[in-house]
């Protein structure tokens, strides 16, 4: 079957009031942007949250010169699984309807930092007609936190890209140091309406975000609290909810605690300050990186420091277990390092974007907040990746000929153990 008989197979309609009201508003507007070239090249459509965008958009760069095209949606993870598991096209986002960007997608044509905008193919002759199913989804979780999926994926493959890890937070000034999985069961199960932990007194500054954030769900995963059941202040805006914490002033400088990724912590240190966290069994409390003002991520990478998930990255797989979509294959290979191409570095774009590449990993999990196994990546990293984010006391090498005993491989230029 073409490409472009694939498309038109792909979009097959999907009736819905939503729908409806989207593609009758979109064909009322002007044009926001030219239409997506999609007749030419291989075509990969990815939906998903922008938590790897800067690898995302620099793999797409290099891969137009190989004729691969990625067109770029931001999108929930959960309702991304759905549609890829149910073959369904991606809707848009209930803040966008009605709006121009409702169908508008990202892509950057050779060069990372020009970002480019392009229209979905839609008919405004019917207006029934959605938006493509997408090729790739993105997740922040597991598809098994967003539904019991009881009869599994299907042909849908989860392949885990780099780890990101999540922290509470107070304002630099707070008396706190550190928090326990029961303190925080208690803050953010009650919210100080009951069980009162101090200095996390006034429910109206025990903040968080929403069931339907992928940061929720990592923290509801690993303090074992029902994501439908924190108490506190919802926000639906983990940027809002940073910038809370970081303008508390008197009582509230205290009394205020939130929670974001280590990508936002990292980038407004100064500002906002991680807590230590102390596991549920653990005798200590452990900050994500070896300490307070390091940026290796030691303690995610060797199981201390227990809330991350990895970034998932889903789509359709033949009986072999290989992407459908050569471009899906070619984008999953060259993120996860395991292909190549000239220019293209993704250990360097994730330690620059605060996420930890899988080949530095020394453990794994198969849930969301679930128990820890060892992991011994097929080409370690761990060196080359703190070389990265603040220096080594690894070995320089380049053989293994040349490494000791107790670190006798030779991986990216460092002696690994």
């Amino acid at each position: 079957m073409s490409r472009r008989s694939r498309l038109a197979h792909r979009t097959t309609l999907r009736l819905g009031s939503a729908a409806v009201f989207v593609a009758l508003s979109a064909a009322a507007l002007p044009a926001s942007a030219a239409p997506c070239d999609m007749s030419t090249g291989d075509i990969l459509y990815i939906a998903g949250p922008d938590s790897m965008i800067n690898v995302l958009r620099n793999v797409a760069a290099s891969l137009w010169s190989e004729d691969v095209k990625i067109f770029y949606k931001g999108y929930p993870s959960c309702l991304g699984i759905q549609n890829l598991v149910n073959n369904e096209p991606t809707t848009p986002d209930p803040a966008e309807i009605g709006t121009l960007a409702a169908h508008q997608v990202s892509f950057w044509p050779v060069d990372p930092d020009v970002e480019e905008l392009c229209e979905l193919p839609f008919d405004d002759l019917d207006p029934d007609e959605p938006e493509i199913i997408p090729d790739i989804v993105l997740s922040d979780v597991f598809a098994t936190t967003c539904a019991d999926f009881p009869n599994g994926l299907g042909t849908v493959a989860d392949f885990q890209g780099p780890v990101l890890g999540f922290g509470f937070i107070v304002h630099p000034d707070s008396p706190a140091v550190s928090i326990s999985a029961e303190a925080a069961y208690l803050v953010y199960g009650f919210g100080a309406e009951s069980n009162v932990v101090a200095p996390w007194t006034d429910p109206l500054t025990i903040l968080h975000r929403d069931e339907n954030s992928g940061a929720e769900n990592v923290f509801a995963k690993t303090i074992g609290l029902d994501v439908t059941k924190f108490a506190g202040m919802s926000l639906n805006s983990t940027g809002t909810l940073v910038t809370q914490v970081a303008s508390a002033t008197g009582a509230d400088v205290n009394t205020t605690i939130g929670g974001a990724n280590v990508g936002i912590i990292d980038s407004r240190r100064g500002e906002i300050r991680a807590l230590a966290y102390q596991h549920y069994d653990q005798t200590c409390g452990y900050y994500p990186d070896s300490s307070l003002d390091a940026f290796d991520k030691r303690n995610i990478r060797d199981g201390h420091y227990p809330i991350w998930g990895a970034i998932h990255i889903y789509t359709r797989v033949d009986e072999a277990g290989i992407p459908i979509n050569a471009g899906a294959n070619r984008f999953i290979n060259l993120t996860l390092g395991t292909d190549e191409i000239e220019g293209l570095d993704p250990i360097a774009l994730e330690a620059t974007s605060n996420l930890i590449p899988q080949c530095a990993m020394t453990v794994a999990r198969t849930e969301d907040g679930g128990p820890l196994s060892s992991s011994l990546p097929p080409r370690p990293c761990g060196c080359y990746f703190e070389s990265l984010t603040g220096g080594t006391d690894c070995e320089a090498c380049m053989s293994s000929a040349e490494c000791p005993a107790e670190a006798p491989e030779c991986s990216y230029g460092y002696c690994e153990p």
